[in-house]
C-alpha cells in the first residue's frame, strides 16, 4: 500500500528541521575542536568542583610544623592539619628542582627535565636528555592540564624550572602568575643569595616583574595570590592555586618582630630543642616512643662551643623560626580571605616542604664563597635576618627540623626525603587523621586531578607524545576506599647529586656519597624508620633483587650517574667559576689595586730608605 504523500506544509517543516539539526551538528563538531583537550569526568559534572590552594614551603624538615611537634607557631597550618589528614610517610626528591618537576609533571624528575640540580651538575650529565635544566617539553604540565580541565590557574612565588619568559609558568599553562625563575633569591629585593646567577629575575604575567620598595617575599607572594583569585571571580570558574614560598630556604630573613618571639627559645641548644620535638611526635601518635635520635658525621655539642657561638647560633635558628611563623600568618591572611568572600569552605588545602632541611652555610663553603659573602651580606649577629643580611642555620639545625629521621637535604636518607604533607577536603575527607603509608611526589599531580575531576592524561596530548604520569592519585587512600596508595609490588627509584634510593613495600635501599659512604644498605623502614640497622648482611637476597630493580629504573628513566669522583660541593664552585669572578670583579679589581699600590709604595720605600742611608753614611 502507498503511504499518503506528505503535506507541502509538513515537507517544508521537515526540510527546516533537517537543516537546522546538520547546522547543529557542524557546530557542535567545531566547538568540540575547540574544546578543551581534558574535559571533567561524568562525576565531576552536574555539582560544584572545589577549588584548590596549594602550598609549598622551601626547605623546611619534617619536625617544623607545629603540626609535626615544632615548637614554632604555625596555627593557621595547624588548622589546615586539624581539618584534614597528616601524612607521615610522604616522600619528595632530596633537592627542590627535582621535586618541583615531579609535581608538576607526574614523572620521574630524569623524564621531567631535571634530573639534577643544575648548580652541581655534574661534567658528564651536561648536555644529555633529562638534564635540560628546565620542565620538559615532553613532560605533562599540570598547570596546562588543570586550565583545560576548566579551571582557572594561578601561580606565585619560586618556580625553579627554567630560565626565561618562555619557560616561565606562562608558558606551561598558567593563567596568571608571579614567578621567581632561580633556585632562590634575597627577600627584600632583587638580589642573588649566591654567586649562582648574575641577577635574580622574577616574571609577572608575560612581563619582567618589578618588585615594590616594600617587597618581602612571604607577604608579596600572598598578596598576589589574594589579588588573581579576586581578579578572576567573575569568570565563575574554580580556581587551582600554588604559592610557592621561598621561606625556609636560605638566606634566612624575618621581621624584627617575629624574630625577637623566639630571641631566647634556643638558648638551650639543639639536642634540648630536638628531643622535645621527638616527645610530642610521639604525644601526637606520629612517631613510636622508644627511638633513639641518630646523629650526623660532624654533628657537635652544643656545650662544645663559645658562649659567642652560642648566641649567634641561637639567634640563626630564631631567624629561621621567625621566618617560617611569619610565612603561616599570611598563609592565615589568604584563608581569611577566601572565608571572607564566602570560598574557603570549598577550597581543598595541601601543604608540604619540597625536601628535608638543608644543611649547607653557604658563607662558610669555601674560601671564594666566603669572601663572596663577606663583600655582599651583613654576617654580624645583630643584623641578621634583616634587609642586606645572609644567615644560614647549620647542620646541626638542620637534623633538629628533620628529627626525628637522619641526614639532610642533598642525601637520600629519610630527612632529606621525608617531609611534612597535609591535605584538608571540606565534606570528603575526615579531619584529624594520619596516615602512615608510603605516598611519593609523582602522586601529587594525579592526586590533584582526582580532586578537580579531571581524567589522568596519557602518553598522546592533544597530539603531542608525552610522558604518561606514573604517580598514583591518594584520594582513594584518603577516604577509605584503598588501604595505601602503593601496593607492596611498586618500585619508585630517586638518583640525584650523588645520592640514591629505591623504595618497595617496607624495604629502602640507599647509597649516599655526601654524608655517607658511598656504599649500599638495606633498611626496613618499618621496623627501622630511622635507618639504624643495616640488613644487607641479613638479607641479601631481597637485597640482590632491589639492586636489580634500581639498574632498571636507572634504564628506564635515562639516569646519567655522575663520573667517579663526583663531589656536590666542589662542582658547586667548579660550574659557577665564570659567575663567581664576574660578581666579585670589583672586589678583585680593587684587591689588585690595594696590591699595587703597596708594591709601588714598597719601592719606593726601599728606594727612599737607601738614598738616606747612602746620604748619612760617613766619609
Amino acid at each position: 500500500m502507498t503511504p499518503p504523500p506528505i503535506p507541502l506544509n509538513r515537507w517544508c517543516t521537515a526540510r527546516r528541521l533537517a537543516t537546522l539539526l546538520t547546522l547543529a551538528f557542524t557546530a557542535s563538531m567545531a566547538l568540540a575542536a575547540q574544546a578543551p583537550a581534558v574535559a571533567p569526568t561524568a562525576a565531576a559534572k552536574g555539582k560544584q568542583r572545589p577549588n584548590i590552594v596549594f602550598i609549598l614551603l622551601d626547605d623546611a624538615g619534617f619536625s617544623d610544623f607545629g603540626a609535626y611537634g615544632s615548637e614554632i607557631s604555625t596555627p593557621n597550618i595547624d588548622r589546615i592539619a586539624t581539618s584534614g589528614v597528616r601524612f607521615t610517610n610522604f616522600h619528595t626528591a632530596s633537592t627542590c628542582e627535582s621535586s618541583r618537576a615531579m609535581l608538576h609533571s607526574g614523572v620521574d624528575h630524569h623524564r621531567a627535565g631535571a634530573g639534577t640540580l643544575t648548580a652541581v651538575m655534574a661534567d658528564n650529565q651536561k648536555g644529555r636528555p633529562g638534564y635540560e635544566g628546565f620542565l620538559s617539553d615532553s613532560a605533562h604540565s599540570l598547570g596546562r592540564l588543570m586550565k583545560d580541565g576548566g579551571y582557572a590557574t594561578y601561580f606565585t612565588g619560586k618556580w625553579n624550572l627554567g630560565l626565561g619568559l618562555e619557560r616561565s609558568p606562562g608558558a606551561r599553562g598558567w593563567d596568571r602568575s608571579l614567578s621567581l625563575e632561580q633556585t632562590g633569591a634575597d627577600n627584600y629585593e632583587a638580589r642573588v643569595y649566591a654567586p649562582l646567577n648574575l641577577e635574580a629575575v622574577w616574571w609577572e604575567d608575560g612581563q619582567r616583574a618589578q618588585l615594590p620598595k616594600d617587597f618581602f617575599s612571604n607577604r608579596h607572594y600572598v598578596d598576589k595570590m589574594i589579588r588573581f583569585i579576586e581578579d578572576g571571580k567573575p569568570g565563575g570558574k574554580p580556581f587551582f592555586g600554588i604559592v610557592a614560598f621561598q621561606a625556609v630556604h636560605s638566606p634566612l630573613q624575618a621581621p624584627d618582630v617575629d624574630i625577637n618571639k623566639y630571641k631566647a627559645r634556643y638558648e638551650a641548644g639543639w639536642a634540648v630543642i630536638r628531643s622535645q620535638r621527638y616527645q610530642r611526635q610521639v604525644e601526637m601518635g606520629l612517631m613510636p616512643a622508644g627511638l633513639k635520635l641518630p646523629k650526623a658525621m660532624l654533628g657537635r655539642d652544643w656545650a662544645s662551643l663559645s658562649e659567642p657561638e652560642q648566641r649567634l647560633y641561637a639567634k640563626k635558628m630564631a631567624v629561621f623560626a621567625g621566618m617560617l611563623d611569619n610565612a603561616d600568618q599570611h598563609i592565615g591572611r589568604l584563608r581569611d580571605y577566601l572565608q571572607r568572600s564566602g570560598q574557603l569552605d570549598n577550597t581543598v588545602f595541601i601543604v608540604m616542604s619540597d625536601n628535608g632541611a638543608d644543611a649547607y652555610e653557604l658563607n662558610k663553603l669555601n674560601l671564594p664563597f666566603r669572601l663572596w659573602y663577606q663583600a655582599n651580606f651583613a654576617l654580624g649577629i645583630d643584623d641578621l635576618g634583616r634587609p642586606g643580611s645572609y644567615v644560614h642555620y647549620g647542620q646541626d639545625w638542620a637534623e633538629v627540623s628533620n628529627t626525628p629521621f637522619p641526614l639532610f637535604k642533598g642525601t637520600s636518607g629519610e630527612g632529606g626525603m621525608r617531609v611534612p604533607f597535609i591535605v584538608s577536603f571540606p565534606g570528603r575527607i575526615p579531619g584529624g587523621g594520619v596516615a602512615r603509608e608510603f605516598a611519593y611526589v609523582t602522586d601529587f599531580l594525579p592526586t590533584v586531578l582526582d580532586i578537580a575531576g579531571i581524567p589522568l592524561p596519557g602518553d598522546e596530548y592533544q597530539g603531542k607524545r608525552l610522558h604518561r604520569p606514573t604517580g598514583r592519585s591518594m584520594l582513594p587512600m584518603l577516604e577509605g576506599k584503598e588501604a595505601v596508595v602503593h601496593p607492596p609490588t611498586d618500585t619508585i627509584g630517586f638518583e640525584g647529586t650523588g645520592a640514591e634510593a629505591l623504595y618497595k613495600g617496607d624495604y629502602k635501599i640507599a647509597r649516599n656519597a655526601t654524608f655517607g659512604d658511598g656504599h649500599w644498605h638495606l633498611y626496613n623502614l618499618r621496623l627501622d624508620p630511622l635507618e639504624s640497622t643495616d640488613l644487607v648482611a641479613r638479607q641479601p637476597e631481597i637485597f640482590k633483587a632491589l639492586r636489580a630493580e634500581y639498574d632498571v629504573y636507572l634504564k628506564n628513566n635515562g639516569v646519567v650517574l655522575p663520573h667517579e669522583g663526583y663531589d656536590p660541593l666542589r662542582q658547586l664552585l667548579k660550574n659557577n667559576w665564570p659567575v663567581l669572578v664576574r660578581q666579585m670583579a670589583a672586589v678583585l679589581a680593587g684587591a689588585v689595586a690595594l696590591v699595587g699600590a703597596l708594591l709601588i709604595g714598597a719601592i719606593y720605600g726601599i728606594r727612599f730608605w737607601r738614598r738616606r742611608t747612602r746620604l748619612h753614611r760617613p766619609a
